[in-house]
């Protein structure tokens, strides 16, 4: 299913690898932690790039400075 499909539904980002010959888990986020940022008040952005140890691989899509539970 292409990304666009899940943000014409509603969601408001993704993260995905766009290289997948290697499972390093550095390369995929950590959930919970992004979750925990995001819901303290980080913007989307900033949650999921700190929820990746090596973002290199990785493309976002979606609205960046989405901040649902900001200050």
């Amino acid at each position: 299913m292409p990304i666009t499909a899940c943000l014409q539904a509603g969601a408001t980002a993704s993260y995905g690898t766009v290289e997948e010959s290697c499972n390093y888990s550095d390369k995929f986020l950590q959930a919970s932690l992004m979750i925990r940022r995001y819901a303290s008040g980080e913007t989307l952005i900033e949650a999921y790039w700190k929820s990746v140890r090596s973002p290199g691989q990785g493309l976002f899509i979606g609205e960046p400075l989405a901040r649902p539970w900001g200050p």
